[in-house]
């Protein structure tokens, strides 16, 4: 009874810690990523527009909003196979207060793994108090706050705990090994590779780490459980990440000249940001440092004064010899090009093109907040080393307050250099607030609580407001949403760079238009996006192709070039332009040039004499060179299928402003039908003269696939728990 009544309390105390540390959110107006940032200008667009989808019963594979079309399934950070994202696409409009509550959902499921783990798994079986101080350093750890505009990486984050606890569980009882595949699974379909392929390199040393430990005579059965494991939590992510297998050769990222970079790896001084992330800034905002933008490690100056002793007095068991050696291993491979693992590194082709080595730190704050849960283990335990410690931070304390300001002499002058040294003496006085703590402990055990209070206080206080900022001021686009909407045109609306900080392309997006823009995603189509962004202006020929009737520009701009005039002027930030020579999104050609490759073809529509209208690149496609007139209708156009009925008097080329991927399939009366790629990056079917019906629909085989390959891991994990119930020995009845 007293167990669960201190589980209980703790479960209390996390869900408390957790609602209060968004208070600027909850109570105070604030908003998560309020400048924008990926949240609400990769995701939320695309997170509209799957439930909006939902809606009209379509589970949407291409999103024909972004640019001129996005294949978001094969984008695992899109999270349409994420579980954690089921409860936003359910829900149309989706409400700001959703979307926060999603961005904060992660980092409760992190503190409550955090707390599992290290009270019920077989490896740790810690006191509350030591389990809490471990879960409230890694859910408030400098990794979740900094990224809480992405909350696709904290997913990650979030189940680490979960899956080391399900790995220790089924190795304790292989009966529990099937459900064990769920965390892991969860974990990877948090979908952000980088965090996926880190988390996953842990779980697979751990798993090693465990085949080799004693007995020997019990590894192969434990590595024949860890491998069935790890296989149906693969199979569970296949959806996700097959198609993303299929996506990335036609990305931005691939098209990447593999540099060397430093800037998001950690240098050496970096590690001082263990004690305060203050010393090279936090968040957007205040960050100086001379490298790109990287989380540190921390977790607490007060959780690190704790590990330290922890792993200290915990050293010799097998436990923390692993953790141990993988915080060693992640803080020498966050160094990157900096430490020992950069020529690893430069000669691993994934690694140097993932480059952003300073992301693992992470798994150091696991590590560290593992290592704050025994440091109170122990310290309870022993008043001799209680008593040590104690002395020792107190004169730790005095010596980084004396310090300080030659710690933070690099910081430049001002603000910065204010903020590192007042964030290492803020450091130095929880040193000695936490030496007074353990002193008071050995006297009365109601100070045992007094330590994660502590921690909570310190996390709380410096990290509530990293990514929290006030909104800014809001413009009311009611009025010329209400003009757009009524024009019943299929129709482009376009964002001059001007205006984009005043209407981002992303609103529209979310309202319902679709946009020749991107989000800023490094997996967006390479190819599209080579040809939008050397367009030069709206006047050019080329930017007609792509469909754009109406242009949102600054208030009062000039017309952008001839066929461009005002057309809505009663806002107070913006004008609508209208492009009268903008091509309809779906247009008839008679005359064609062959061309062998997309450069040849992406150098003749950028010329300027190039007519679209009368004539089409077409990559290994129909040679045509005759004089016509049709029309088309339009029967259906959705997510996943075009339908369109063609009108002509001679045999023509059918151009599409949508954008070419490979698992596009036409139909012309119902016979399958080429599909060419048309001026650099559109879609051209060939059409012989009369009436025609021709369909295009998206077909992504690879999502069938991995769907299949899902529900054989499912079924194989169901008749595994199955058979291992019907083995388990049967307990022997008790005596009357």
């Amino acid at each position: 009874m007293q167990r669960r009544r201190a589980a209980r309390g703790g479960l209390v105390f996390l869900f408390g810690l957790w609602g209060l540390f968004f208070w600027p959110v909850w109570l105070g107006g604030y908003a998560i990523a309020s400048k924008g940032g990926d949240l609400w200008l990769q995701l939320y667009p695309v997170w509209s527009f799957v439930g909006e989808s939902l809606r009209k019963g379509i589970f949407p594979l291409w999103d024909p909003r972004i640019m001129a079309g996005d294949p978001i399934a094969a984008e695992p950070q899109y999270g349409l196979f994420n579980p954690m994202n089921g409860l936003l696409f359910a829900i149309h409009p989706l409400p700001e207060t959703l979307v926060h509550l999603r961005v904060a959902w992660p980092l409760l499921i992190g503190g409550l793994g955090m707390y599992g783990y290290l009270r019920r798994s077989p490896r740790w079986r810690l006191g509350p108090t030591a389990a809490l101080t471990g879960a409230v350093a890694y859910m408030f750890a400098d990794p979740f706050i900094v990224h809480l505009g992405h909350p696709q990486i904290n997913d990650s984050l979030a189940w680490l705990p979960w899956a080391f606890w399900a790995l220790d569980r089924a190795l304790e009882n292989p009966t529990w090994a099937p459900q064990a595949a769920l965390p892991l699974a969860l974990l990877g379909l948090g979908g952000h590779p980088q965090t996926v392929l880190y988390g996953g390199g842990a779980l697979g040393l751990y798993a090693l780490w465990r085949i080799g430990e004693p007995p020997r005579a019990a590894a192969l059965q434990r590595a024949g459980i860890l491998l069935g494991i790890g296989g149906i939590a693969v199979a569970l992510t296949l959806p996700a990440y097959l198609p993303a297998l299929e996506r990335y050769p036609f990305t931005e990222r691939a098209g990447l000249q593999l540099s060397y970079d430093r800037s998001y790896q950690w240098p050496p001084e970096m590690f001082l940001d263990l004690l305060s992330p203050w010393v090279h800034g936090r968040g957007a905002a205040f960050f100086w440092g001379p490298w790109g933008r990287i989380e540190s490690a921390y977790v607490g100056a007060v959780a690190l004064y704790l590990a330290l002793p922890g792993f200290l007095a915990d050293r010799g068991r097998a436990r923390t010899g692993f953790l141990v050696l993988l915080g060693i291993l992640v803080g020498l491979f966050a160094l990157g090009y900096h430490g020992p693992f950069g020529p690893l590194i430069a000669r691993v082709d994934l690694l140097a093109r993932i480059g952003k080595t300073g992301r693992i730190a992470y798994l150091l704050a696991f590590v560290l907040a593992i290592g704050a849960a025994l440091g109170i283990h122990h310290l309870q335990r022993s008043a001799t080393f209680r008593r040590g410690w104690t002395l020792t931070l107190a004169l730790g304390g005095l010596v980084l307050w004396m310090v300080a300001p030659a710690l933070a002499a690099s910081a430049p002058l001002g603000d910065p250099r204010a903020r590192a040294v007042g964030g290492l003496r803020a450091a130095a006085a929880l040193a000695w607030g936490t030496a007074g703590i353990l002193a008071m402990m050995g006297r009365q055990r109601v100070w045992r609580a007094a330590l994660p209070a502590l921690l909570a206080v310190e996390l709380i206080a410096s990290g509530a407001r990293v990514e929290a900022g006030p909104r800014p001021p809001a413009h009311d686009f009611s009025a010329p949403l209400a003009f757009l909407h009524a024009d019943p045109g299929w129709f482009r609306v376009d964002v001059d760079g001007a205006a984009s900080r005043i209407w981002p392309p992303a609103a529209l997006q979310a309202a319902g238009f679709e946009v020749p823009q991107g989000t800023g995603n490094p997996m967006e189509l390479r190819e599209f996006n080579v040809l939008r962004w050397r367009i030069p202006t709206a006047a050019h020929p080329a930017y007609r192709m792509l469909g754009v009737k109406y242009l949102i520009v600054p208030k009062g701009a000039p017309p952008g070039g001839e066929g461009i005039w005002p057309v809505f002027t009663d806002h107070p930030a913006v004008d609508i332009h209208l492009h009268t020579r903008a091509l309809p999104r779906a247009w008839l050609v008679y005359r064609t040039v062959v061309v062998r490759t997309y450069g040849e073809a992406l150098e003749g529509v950028l010329r300027p004499d190039f007519r679209p209208e009368t004539i089409a690149l077409v990559e290994n496609g129909p040679s045509l060179n005759g004089a016509g007139s049709g029309r088309i209708e339009v029967v259906r156009y959705t997510p996943h299928t075009v339908q369109l009925i063609v009108h002509t008097d001679q045999a023509a080329l059918l151009v599409l402003s949508d954008a070419l991927y490979p698992v596009w399939e036409a139909q012309v009366d119902e016979r399958p039908a080429p599909i060419y790629r048309t001026n650099a990056v559109f879609r051209g079917v060939w059409v012989p003269r009369g009436t025609h019906r021709v369909t295009m629909q998206f077909r992504p085989r690879s999502v069938g696939i991995g769907g299949g390959a899902a529900a054989a891991g499912a079924l194989l994990a169901g008749l595994w728990w199955a058979i291992a119930r019907k083995s388990q020995p049967v307990p022997p009845a008790e005596a009357g």
